[in-house]
């Protein structure tokens, strides 16, 4: 009967454990898997460069789909992990390198460069745990999108 009941504790432990782990979702992922979660394809990029003087930031969007393909082939050797939220910094006045992502459904996900940082749809935050992200490769992407 002891048996039973510490099988039966354990299994229940283990259950829980599991339960709490899918709930929460802070396992590592590829970031592919979570810019996966749109029910349509990327559809617009818009960079977001920051201004040295404090003006507003210079903004330019890009529709080429090679060039989307081209940032999502570079994602997808990195992986993130969803951010507790204590630690989530909720002020949105970012003034570092951004790409958005856009579908058509208007489902957006932010990269924020500098912060190794992936924002979707402004609610759920992502960090990248094998970066930081090759910022040569972002300059160079950056420089050849710039309009």
């Amino acid at each position: 009967m002891k048996i039973r009941a510490l099988l039966l504790i354990a299994i229940m432990i283990m259950g829980t454990y599991a339960m709490i782990q899918v709930f929460l979702g802070y396992d590592k992922k590829e970031v592919l898997a979570v810019l996966d979660t749109t029910k349509s394809p990327f559809s617009l990029m818009t960079f977001s460069e920051p201004s040295l003087s404090g003006a507003a930031p210079k903004i330019w969007n890009v529709d080429d789909d090679s060039e989307i393909e081209s940032l999502l082939e570079f994602l997808q050797d990195y992986h993130v992990r969803k951010l507790k939220p204590n630690k989530i910094n909720k002020v949105d006045d970012i003034n570092q390198f951004i790409i958005n992502l856009t579908d058509k459904n208007g489902d957006n996900f932010s990269i924020v460069v500098n912060e190794d940082l992936i924002i979707e749809n402004s609610s759920l935050y992502y960090e990248v745990v094998d970066g930081p992200i090759d910022v040569d490769w972002i300059v160079q992407f950056f420089i050849s999108n710039k309009i």
